[in-house]
């Protein structure tokens, strides 16, 4: 071996230069935000409160409800949601309507509207602290804001009510905690109302009851009224504020009807105690466990 070989053999192995790991983000756990006995606050960000898991909301029991307990155990764990433009176009719209004095510092009108150019992406990092709009989601947006401000039932409740407040409770057949955020809460009435902005292709009655079963409003209106009742120790009836998309951005106010108000009930009373029999046995089937084969249940507007 040559004197050089053995002279490098010989040296102490150099150890690689050490690269922190960044801890993983502890997880937001909105009970920790509460106070003893505080059940409401209205100081909770839009972000935190989608982002806890900690409590069970009515998003994660329509996954239990609709899907499978497999797809509420990957929301659990973090899956991510895929927010479709029309959601983005929603949290926009709720954001215009409920809190105009905070939109303009959320949001911003970009000159240009093709997302694929240079233009676009240096505007995004030039405006790194809000959100880009172009400028067609904009007309959308004001001129949804415009007709609710027309709307004199809709906008009498949006200037009275309480806006976006974030209320925890735990249930008591199963011992889950639960959280609900009404998007307006008007409470100077001897049954208050609790409405909900929702944001639509069509607004007219048959075919918004049909998104309502659809998108499965029930299960939203049912669960917010226990959550009220079980909060504020009062009644309160269930409200949606219908807003079209399309010109003439059309809005229609209505409520929910009573035997809308039952399915839900027992739709989310049994989702919820399939999470806590999950839960318990931490075993979490998809759509077939054991591998079965199924015959489809064709649709009866099908046939």
């Amino acid at each position: 071996m040559s004197p050089v070989i053995a002279a490098a053999s010989a040296r102490p192995p150099v150890a690689s230069p050490l690269v922190a790991v960044p801890s993983p983000p502890r997880p937001i756990v909105l009970r920790d935000l509460f106070g003893p006995g505080e059940l409401f606050r209205t100081d909770i960000s839009h972000a935190v409160y989608h982002a806890d898991r900690s409590c069970v909301s009515s998003t994660g029991l329509k996954k239990i409800a609709t899907q499978s307990p497999a797809h509420y155990r990957d929301y659990l764990d973090g899956g991510p949601l895929k927010e479709t433009l029309a959601m983005f176009l929603g949290t926009a719209i709720h954001a215009r309507v409920l809190e105009p004095n905070e939109f303009h510092s959320r949001y911003v009108v970009a000159p240009i509207s093709d997302k694929r150019t240079t233009e676009w992406k240096e505007f995004v990092i030039a405006n790194a602290d809000r959100t880009p709009l172009t400028a067609v989601q904009m007309e959308i947006i004001d001129g949804i804001a415009h007709r609710v401000s027309q709307h004199q039932s809709a906008s009498s409740l949006l200037m009275s009510g309480w806006k976006e407040v974030t209320m925890i409770w735990q249930d008591e057949e199963t011992g889950i905690w639960l959280k609900i955020r009404p998007d307006c809460l008007c409470v100077d009435f001897d049954t208050g109302i609790c409405m909900d902005l929702k944001s639509t292709d069509d607004a007219s009655p048959n075919e918004f009851a049909r998104s309502c079963v659809k998108y499965n409003y029930d299960i939203s209106a049912a669960m917010y009224l226990d959550g009220l009742r079980a909060v504020l120790k009062r009644d309160f009836d269930f409200a949606f504020l219908a807003a079209e998309k399309e010109r003439p951005f059309e809005v229609a106010l209505y409520g929910a009807p009573e035997e809308m108000l039952l399915r839900g009930q027992r739709r989310y009373r049994e989702a919820l105690r399939l999470v806590a029999d999950c839960t318990r046995r931490n075993h979490w089937p998809g759509y077939q466990p054991d591998g079965d084969y199924e015959i489809l249940n064709w649709p009866r507007f099908a046939l």
